[in-house]
């Protein structure tokens, strides 16, 4: 749907949540989600996104990108955790990975020792996933010096379980995104969400009262499938969606199916 006259656009994207469709979508060999982000041209994929919605004069103001700040980790205070012989006895029964060596053993010193690789354990795992974060963090910073009025904005955090080593939800995210998405009204008449969240439907009923156009973009199957409990409800609430082919996202994220 192109509308008539010059619009101003602004792309608001769930970080998040287009990661995990870029995955489902392209799994491997053609995506590993070990790396993070696709290399492609985002400022390019973002432009065509606003002339195919608003047309070829429309003035993409920016793109904002929502990531989390932090990373969460349970538990926390590690150091403190660490030195405290009765809540590390407390976590290694739950660790799917020693409880089992714990209790078999019976002699004091193979318990401190079963401890000790405990901790380090514990340590190696926040060592681990810091990495992660820091490298999601420089790839971020390379695709916001590289391509044009692109800008992450970063909120909130996401909890890593250091005993089970796997992620959580992202924590307030959604609403800083939701938040700008009514503070820069002003400067834009046309929004353009890149999200399946349904918790975006009162911000996006807000900024219609004031006037404004909101789209939301939603990615197809191979088969033209939305993904499951993809972006239906965000969909009904927004004045009308744009919906990207598996193929054409497959083109402008370089990738070859």
């Amino acid at each position: 749907m192109v509308m008539n006259g010059v619009k101003r656009v602004c792309i608001f994207v769930d970080g998040e949540n287009l990661r995990h469709n870029i995955v489902d979508l392209f799994p491997p060999p053609v995506f590993y989600q070990s790396s993070y982000l696709p290399k492609t041209d985002w400022a390019k994929f973002f432009d065509w996104i606003t002339s195919e919605v608003a047309g070829k004069q429309a003035e993409r103001v920016r793109a904002y990108w929502y990531v989390v700040q932090s990373i969460d980790y349970a538990p926390a205070n590690l150091n403190a955790v660490c030195h405290d012989k009765e809540i590390l006895i407390r976590l290694i029964k739950k660790s799917p990975d020693f409880s089992e060596k714990f209790n078999a053993m019976v002699d004091h010193a193979e318990h401190e020792t079963i401890l000790h690789e405990f901790a380090d354990f514990l340590y190696e795992n926040r060592r681990s996933m810091q990495g992660r974060f820091d490298g999601w963090t420089s790839v971020q910073n390379g695709i916001a010096q590289n391509c044009a009025s692109v800008e992450f904005r970063r909120a909130g955090f996401i909890r890593y379980d250091l005993l089970r080593r796997n992620l959580g939800f992202e924590k307030a995210v959604d609403v800083k995104l939701a938040t700008d998405l009514i503070k820069l009204k002003d400067i834009y008449d046309v929004a353009i969400i890149v999200s399946g969240d349904q918790d975006y439907v009162p911000a996006v009923d807000t900024i219609k009262d004031y006037g404004k156009h909101v789209v939301n973009v939603a990615f197809l199957t191979s088969e033209n499938n939305l993904l499951p409990g993809g972006a239906r409800r965000l969909n009904q609430a927004t004045d009308s969606s744009f919906l990207i082919s598996h193929t054409d996202l497959a083109v402008h994220l370089g990738f070859n199916v």
